[in-house]
């Protein structure tokens, strides 16, 4: 590519978060369901050793109308994960599903969040109440980050930042190998760090948000004044000016036939990407730092390239010196992963407390 130059309830959540990850945590030899849903499809895998999914299915999360629709279509993705494996619920320990948030992570809880159409539905406890099984809720940025961290490109890491944009920009941090939540479980919003004060107004509300410079929405309607400037071909043609169908192919597309303006667009988000992890670096002092999404995937490492070398030109030399910006590897399997990894980390010191599992 020619691209850039230059319900488990966890009534005890914070004692159970201070446990490292570990594959001998494991309650018991069964495997565990984990669950990725977003805001047009949703994934069921089954993950085996804490590492491998054995088994997926997938199904569109649009064209649902209720909120029992939702937690109906979920409980038949989850069927028909079992199904490909040939097994029955019964034989898992739990599921763990990682969801867009705000969602509330004590009472498992799904708050409002955009593109599902529901408001402060109790996901785990429906789930959980359906399947017969432990249900545990974790923020999506978070399990996408952790299943990095257990089976893909943050191994061996202790201190990870990451970081994926997309129509926004998702954030989470893993501090001395656990996930980092803050007060109320919300922290890691990168994405709403002000890089320009006064800038592009985000949709947050306030203005020159990392988000609102870096992200691939953000890309997408500077794209769109470039359409209708005839400036990109290649974009007017797949995409016209609608900003929802400019995915990161379209992006990597537009490169490809050597479209200045597109280069001069993409450059430019990933600079600015590459100033909010500089403050990530300087902020949390990582080894480590985690680029996901479609954007990566699709523009790789010349995108990359000028993320991180924005980043050692903004953080503090001292310690950014030894930082090392990894790609994301485990792509939909990572939210999978990591929120399995999630569930069997609480279920094994739930017990170990004490604390009695709902299902």
């Amino acid at each position: 590519m020619r691209l850039l130059r230059v319900d488990i309830r966890r009534q005890r959540l914070s004692r159970c978060r201070k446990a490292r990850y570990n594959e001998s945590m494991s309650i018991n030899t069964k495997p565990v369901l984990g669950f990725d849903l977003g805001g047009t499809k949703m994934l069921c895998g089954l993950v085996e050793n804490g590492r491998s999914v054995t088994a997926r299915n997938k199904k569109k999360t649009k064209e649902i109308d209720k909120p029992e629709d939702l937690v109906d279509r979920m409980v038949s993705c989850v069927e028909g994960c079992l199904k490909e494996a040939g097994i029955s619920a019964k034989d898992v320990a739990a599921l763990g599903v990682a969801a867009p948030g705000p969602i509330n992570l004590k009472t498992g809880t799904l708050l409002n969040p955009p593109n599902l159409g529901v408001q402060e539905l109790p996901l785990a406890k429906l789930l959980s109440k359906k399947l017969g099984i432990p249900v545990v809720l974790e923020n999506d940025v978070n399990a996408g980050l952790y299943g990095e961290f257990v089976a893909g490109a943050a191994q061996g890491f202790k201190h990870v930042v990451g970081l994926f944009p997309g129509t926004g920009l998702g954030g989470g941090m893993i501090l001395n190998g656990e996930l980092y939540y803050g007060v109320s479980g919300a922290a890691g919003e990168i994405g709403h760090m002000t890089v320009q004060p006064g800038g592009r107004l985000c949709g947050c509300g306030n203005r020159g948000c990392l988000e609102a410079l870096a992200s691939r929405g953000a890309m997408a309607r500077e794209a769109a004044v470039l359409v209708a400037a005839g400036k990109s071909p290649t974009i007017a043609k797949q995409a016209g000016t609608d900003i929802s169908k400019m995915k990161s192919s379209v992006f990597a597309d537009a490169i490809d036939a050597g479209e200045e303006a597109v280069i001069e667009l993409v450059n430019n988000a990933a600079w600015w990407l590459g100033i909010g992890m500089a403050s990530c670096v300087n902020i949390f002092n990582p080894e480590a730092i985690v680029i996901g999404g479609g954007l990566v995937e699709k523009l790789g490492k010349s995108y990359l390239k000028v993320a991180e070398a924005s980043m050692r030109e903004h953080a503090m030399a001292a310690l950014v010196k030894k930082v090392k910006v990894i790609a994301a590897g485990l792509a939909d399997d990572a939210a999978v992963i990591g929120a399995a990894a999630v569930a069997t980390k609480t279920l094994a010191l739930n017990e170990a407390l004490g604390v009695a599992s709902e299902s």
